[in-house]
């Protein structure tokens, strides 16, 4: 079994994770998810993420195997078409990429179990995340994990995202 530990992004981790977020959107594209077929997110948009402290990277055996951003209050989740199960409290894990040769080995499963970790940490009640609706991996994983979907949301402006959120 993978031994995974989760850690801070740095700076200096800012090429591989690029580099896991490009395969990421040519995986998805090939999977006819458009979810990030605007290039989002890019490298000045991770470089914030890390400097914020809110990008996270997965390490196996010295090797970056996934990243992710968090984050403990997204104003685009203030306005969803449905309802979420609580007022706020919440932990929102987003942007989640995993390396090709890491994609199938529970990654984005302990990324999960991780956030919940942080989130119980840092007192929240539930974790939030959106995703596109032809992400099926992804959605399939977060109802696997008990997450229940709570409506839609848009990012960006205009763009429609699967609202889902579990309580903790």
């Amino acid at each position: 079994m993978n031994e995974y530990t989760v850690e801070p992004a740095a700076m200096g981790d800012l090429e591989k994770i690029t580099e896991i977020f490009a395969a990421a959107r040519a995986f998805m594209a090939e999977q006819g998810n458009p979810q990030w077929s605007d290039g989002f997110p890019d490298g000045a948009f991770l470089s914030k993420k890390i400097a914020d402290g809110d990008m996270y990277k997965l390490t196996c055996g010295g090797c970056i195997a996934a990243a992710f951003s968090v984050l403990e209050h997204d104003e685009e989740y203030e306005r969803i078409d449905g309802a979420w199960l609580t007022d706020g409290n919440y932990f929102a894990v987003q942007t989640i990429a995993v390396s090709p040769s890491f994609r199938g080995k529970g990654c984005a499963r302990y990324i999960f179990s991780a956030a919940q970790t942080m989130a119980s940490k840092r007192q929240k009640v539930s974790i939030r995340m959106s995703t596109h609706e032809k992400n099926i991996p992804m959605r399939t994983l977060v109802q696997s994990l008990g997450f229940t979907c709570c409506g839609t949301i848009k990012v960006g402006g205009n763009q429609p995202r699967i609202a889902y959120e579990k309580l903790i």
